[in-house]
This record gives C-alpha cells, sequence and structure tokens, in this order.
C-alpha cells in the first residue's frame, strides 16, 4: 500500500486533561476539519473520557496510567495499522496552538519528510527559564548524540510518517520517548524537517517529574535510543 494512500490523522495523549481537552477539540475541528482525531486517555482520574467523546474524538483509554510514551505508542499502533500515511501528535494541555498544524502537514507533502518536529524557539518560548534552560541543553545533548542539528528535541508537537513508524523500535514508556524517537531517526538516516511553533500557556500543571524524567533521559541518551 502506498504510505499515503489513506490521509493523516491526529494523536492526543492525555492525562486528567478534561478541562483543556474541550476548547483544544474545537480548535481542532476549525483548524483541522475533518481530520480524524483519537485521544488516548491514559488512565485519568477526572472527567477526560467524557470531554473527548463530547468534543468528537475517538477515544482510548488505559484503565491506569501507564506513562505518556505508552500513549502515544498505542495511539500510533492504532492509527498506522488503520493505513494513516502520517500521524500529527500535540500535548492535551493546550500549549501547542493547532491552527499550526497545517504547516506540518504541508512540510510532510511537500518534502516527503519522515518526521517533522516543532521549533518553539527556546530561546523565547513561553516557559519558566529554568525549563527554558533544561530544553535547551537537553537539545544540544541530543544533537551531539545524533550527530545532526536539532533546534528543540523536547517539543511534542510533532509529526511522524507510518514509513518511519514501521522502522522504529520505540520502548521507552513516558517522556523520554519522544528523544528516542529522535535518535533512532538518525540512526536510520531518515529525513528530519523541523518548523516554528508558538508556546502558549499550559491550561493544566506540568505532569513531568524532574529527577525520574532526568534519568530515563540520560539513560536514553547513552544507550543511543535502544536500538
Amino acid at each position: 500500500m502506498d504510505s499515503r494512500a489513506r490521509g493523516p490523522a491526529l494523536l492526543i495523549p492525555a492525562h486528567d486533561a478534561a478541562q483543556s481537552l474541550p476548547p483544544l477539540l474545537a480548535e481542532i475541528a476549525r483548524a483541522l476539519p475533518g481530520l480524524p482525531v483519537l485521544v488516548v486517555d491514559d488512565g485519568s482520574g477526572d472527567g477526560t473520557a467524557a470531554a473527548a467523546r463530547a468534543g468528537g474524538a475517538e477515544l482510548f483509554a488505559h484503565l491506569a496510567r501507564q506513562g505518556k510514551g505508552v500513549a502515544l505508542r498505542r495511539g500510533w499502533e492504532i492509527l498506522f495499522r488503520r493505513g494513516h500515511g502520517a500521524v500529527l501528535s500535540l500535548d492535551a494541555d493546550g500549549q501547542h496552538d493547532p491552527a499550526e498544524g497545517p504547516r506540518f502537514l504541508e512540510r510532510w507533502a511537500a518534502s516527503g519528510a519522515e518526521l517533522v518536529v516543532g521549533d518553539r524557539g527556546l530561546r523565547r518560548a513561553a516557559m519558566p527559564w529554568d525549563r527554558r534552560l533544561s530544553n535547551r541543553l537537553s537539545t544540544r545533548l541530543l544533537a551531539w548524540r545524533a550527530g545532526r542539528p536539532l533546534a528543540d528535541s523536547q517539543c511534542g508537537y510533532r509529526l511522524l510518517a507510518r514509513g518511519l513508524w514501521e522502522r522504529l523500535e520505540l520502548r521507552g514508556r513516558h517522556f523520554e520517548l519522544e528523544s528516542e524517537m529522535l535518535l533512532q531517526a538518525a540512526a536510520l538516516g531518515a529525513r528530519l524537517e523541523q518548523v516554528p511553533v508558538s508556546q502558549r500557556p499550559a491550561d493544566a500543571a506540568s505532569h513531568t517529574r524532574r529527577l525520574p524524567d532526568t534519568l530515563r533521559f540520560l539513560a536514553c541518551l547513552a544507550r543511543g535510543g535502544g536500538r
């Protein structure tokens, strides 16, 4: 089957996002009309599942929390096995602007890129200075390990093409999965593109856990993505 025989889809990994999902799904419907949307509810304790359904999204729910990486892997598996040529993923907390989604789709269509990653412009991104510094440092380390330039390695706003997904061996269960993906893509010689995006204030507190997530990132860096 041609890798673009079926159009792209959109994936949202979500945990306790009942407040942020309704406005986000409404924005998606306006900015990306007709694009299938799958929400993977990662064991939320609020009304995330109901909010997803009410907003017109398809829902897959984990009964217990398993981690963002697991939610992403489950969503990709569902959508790519249906034949979608690419999956655009963005976070559920409202920090990513759906109006910028067409940039990813246009870059994928025009360049044949296998992975398109958002670039928030880390020097000016609307995030606390310590997170900005941490993201810049992790991006430099990841770029060094991958052997190619990267502007923003930690942005969750990205598009993955099915052809690359079929070659990846992703195992990350938490936030380190996004770094693992970049390292494996670089090792495979995949075509990587980056597009500028904005950074909006999140509608909910971050679900990152600084020490455990840092240790997972360093472990991922040490093994080069786990391949």
